[in-house]
């Protein structure tokens, strides 16, 4: 996580889950987020190809010169970029766990902007983690120059990575090491 709105997004995220996997979709109040309202966004997941906008603030609107509302959040990819943003919003949602990207906003003209798009799971209402509040963020001070997005090319992911176990019984044998034992272990 580069941007610092993505470090209070997360930390904001893990003080919400309380202990759990991941926090309800009751637990984000937007008043909390009121300075990042505008880079959030929230995902419904319908099934694995469609993960579709609920909410999309209007920075990453205005970047795209287009409302995302009902919109399929994989459409703003293509090819394998697609496929491997798909990767890694089911893996952050099945692990759960918060996953980030780095990509190229890229205009028509060509001209780029680098973005941090990070995904933290929720729980529905029915208890499944089945939505993903998300920031869009720019990274540099350029601009795209009031030209739209039209197309992103990922640069790098860091999936979700599931959590330490609070149980660490069996830290030694995922470490490679064996634990040592005494004469009566069988």
């Amino acid at each position: 996580m580069r941007h610092e709105n993505t470090k209070t997004l997360f930390a904001y995220w893990d003080a919400r889950r309380l202990g759990r996997s991941a926090p309800t979709r009751g637990d984000i109040a937007p008043r909390d987020l009121a300075g990042l309202l505008s880079h959030l966004f929230i995902l419904r997941r319908m099934d694995r190809d469609h993960h579709i906008f609920r909410l999309a603030g209007t920075s990453l609107c205005q970047m795209h010169a287009r409302e995302f509302k009902d919109q399929n959040f994989l459409g703003l990819w293509r090819g394998h970029d697609r496929q491997h943003m798909t990767a890694l919003l089911e893996g952050a949602m099945s692990v759960p766990a918060p996953a980030c990207a780095l990509a190229d906003a890229v205009s028509l003209d060509g001209r780029s902007v680098e973005v941090e798009i990070a995904l933290l799971p929720l729980r529905g209402p029915e208890g499944w983690v089945d939505r993903c509040l998300g920031l869009y963020q720019p990274l540099q001070g350029r601009s795209l120059e009031g030209r739209p997005a039209v197309r992103h090319i990922l640069k790098e992911l860091r999936p979700a990575v599931e959590p330490e176990s609070s149980v660490q019984v069996f830290r030694g044998l995922r470490d490679g090491r064996v634990p040592a034992r005494a004469a009566n272990d069988f």
